[in-house]
């Protein structure tokens, strides 16, 4: 427990706490509790915390997000075997969005994304063409990533991309805090 209090000079302790009561007995520091009801700083009454709502709010604001599944441990190996030019459209959960060229000659793309931030939520692979100045999807794939590693796609020559294999380890909580 905690407690805010007036700094009383003549205690060599400036607020109530557990580690005081050595040097108090629970009657002193009781009554002391009592009489601290004047104001601090423009509050009325003591300000009191208990060991529960500490520890959430320590366990909740106080301790860093931490992903173990972050998006640049992502690997994106895209395989061509289309006779025509083409570009995968990657839409990352971190906002990152990337494009794989292709051209007609390319046959093997990779694309790892560079923004740190946890790559666990769905992840976009559209394929697209520009036609007269317009975007033209072709196909797409979404895939519930929950962990790092790479992923192998396939776009074939009537441009539908099909994930072929996979190199991935599953992390079922990726998140020292669940989100």
């Amino acid at each position: 427990m905690f407690m805010v209090s007036k700094p009383s000079f003549g205690t060599g302790c400036f607020a109530s706490a557990s580690s005081c009561q050595s040097e108090y007995n629970g009657k002193i520091e009781s009554d002391a509790v009592g009489k601290q009801k004047s104001s601090i700083a423009g509050l009325k009454g003591s300000l009191r915390r208990n060991s529960s709502n500490l520890s959430q709010d320590l366990s909740t604001s106080a301790q860093p997000e931490i992903c173990h599944a972050d998006a640049t441990n992502i690997e994106i190996n895209c395989s061509s075997s289309a006779s025509r030019a083409f570009y995968v459209r990657v839409e990352v959960p971190t906002g990152e969005h990337g494009l794989i060229h292709f051209s007609s000659t390319e046959t093997t793309q990779v694309f790892t994304p560079l923004q740190t931030g946890c790559g666990h939520g769905i992840w976009k692979f559209v394929v697209c063409t520009m036609e007269n100045g317009s975007e033209i999807a072709h196909s797409q794939v979404s895939r519930n990533l929950d962990g790092v590693g790479i992923l192998f796609f396939n776009v074939f020559d009537d441009l539908e991309i099909r994930l072929t294999q996979q190199e991935f380890l599953h992390i079922s909580h990726c998140h020292t805090i669940r989100h």
